[in-house]
């Protein structure tokens, strides 16, 4: 039985029976209610474009190849600007864009694990085109300033893209006031399916189809199964975005509290915006591989990324922290099922764990 449960990773949720799924294929109006909560999940407008995709992954590509079909290839500006904190999807992405011939910068971060905001004018130049960043990390739980995002990239007229992914469903943001110009997120990290994922941009954003053969901006037909998933799963987050913000941030401050108490664990971030949901511990004198290996032996959900997310490493040394800090660091990440006893009884189990690990280092 799990303990802790990785908001991440979990099944996704089934889809309707095939007859209720055929009558809906043919029924555009039951399509358009369903798209509808989808949108109420992020506080998109009726004016915001809306794309169905495949995952987030096609969300961020989709993202950059517009704004290369539209604004590099026609207009010349063919600068983009990351964050050192970014997915793969966004890296790669990066890394093609300069094959066809575009410039990618990457900002540096404070050791709060922002956005370097001193910095991140001196990159842009009057070719910038997008700015493309995380709304929070998953990883470390990092909300990013937003606001001061937005007024930047508005004083230089550059288009800003936030990958939502592991912010929707855990806290509150209308992407109607936001400022930003496109808004992606997968559907996995809000237990849909896996193969879902949703994209928006505001009216005048370029949004090119990235696959090609139908009449919008996506070829090919629509996965009404992983589109159901994701509008239920949207659903249910909406009715549970005040339990993330209340009990699940109750939780997680009891998790941190205890830890600290029960091993003499850091807290990263702690004085940092966070997500209420993530939760970046430091164990001394604790190496993270063999802690995950034991942790996940006691069926115990952690991570240090290596999927979509960077190594939890590279993220604290990109933070500015030290390698012994960063090689024995864990992320742990509590969903909305998640219980407080299920909280009390994985604390022993994991302090156990860094004890065995602190005493085997002791006897080498």
């Amino acid at each position: 039985m799990e303990t802790l449960l990785d908001s991440h990773e979990k099944a996704p949720i089934c889809g309707p029976a095939l007859d209720s799924l055929q009558r809906a294929w043919s029924d555009q109006p039951a399509i358009e209610t369903q798209e509808q909560i989808i949108r109420d999940l992020v506080g998109a407008s009726s004016e915001d474009a809306f794309v169905f995709t495949s995952s987030g992954a096609e969300a961020v590509t989709q993202v950059l190849w517009s704004v290369y079909m539209e604004a590099a290839r026609k207009e010349g500006k063919c600068h983009f600007l990351a964050s050192a904190l970014e997915d793969l999807p966004t890296m790669q992405m990066l890394k093609r864009l300069e094959e066809l011939g575009c410039f990618a910068k990457i900002i540096p971060v404070t050791p709060s694990g922002e956005i370097d905001l001193k910095k991140l004018p001196e990159l842009i130049s009057p070719r910038t085109a997008l700015l493309s960043v995380q709304l929070a990390q998953a990883l470390t739980g990092v909300i990013q300033p937003i606001e001061e995002l937005v007024r930047i990239t508005k004083e230089r007229n550059i288009l800003l893209h936030l990958d939502a992914s592991y912010a929707v469903g855990k806290i509150y943001f209308s992407f109607a006031d936001l400022g930003a110009d496109y808004l992606t997120f997968s559907g996995e990290t809000l237990h849909a399916s896996p193969a879902s994922g949703a994209l928006f941009a505001k009216p005048g954003a370029p949004l090119s189809p990235l696959i090609m053969g139908g009449k919008g901006l996506r070829g090919g037909p629509l996965d009404l199964p992983a589109f159901l998933s994701l509008a239920a799963a949207s659903g249910q987050a909406s009715l549970s975005l005040e339990r993330m913000s209340l009990e699940v941030a109750r939780l997680r401050h009891l998790f941190e509290t205890e830890m600290k108490r029960a091993c003499n664990a850091q807290v990263l971030f702690a004085d940092s915006y966070r997500l209420p949901n993530v939760s970046c511990l430091f164990f001394p004198g604790v190496h993270q591989e063999a802690l995950l290996y034991l942790l996940s032996r006691k069926q115990i959900d952690a991570s240090i990324g290596g999927r979509y997310p960077q190594h939890l490493h590279r993220l604290l040394q990109a933070s500015h922290m030290d390698l012994s800090i960063a090689e024995s660091s864990l992320s742990f990440a509590f969903s909305r099922m998640t219980t407080e006893a299920q909280i009390l009884q994985a604390i022993p189990l994991i302090a156990d764990a860094v004890a065995t690990l602190r005493r085997i280092s002791e006897e080498l």
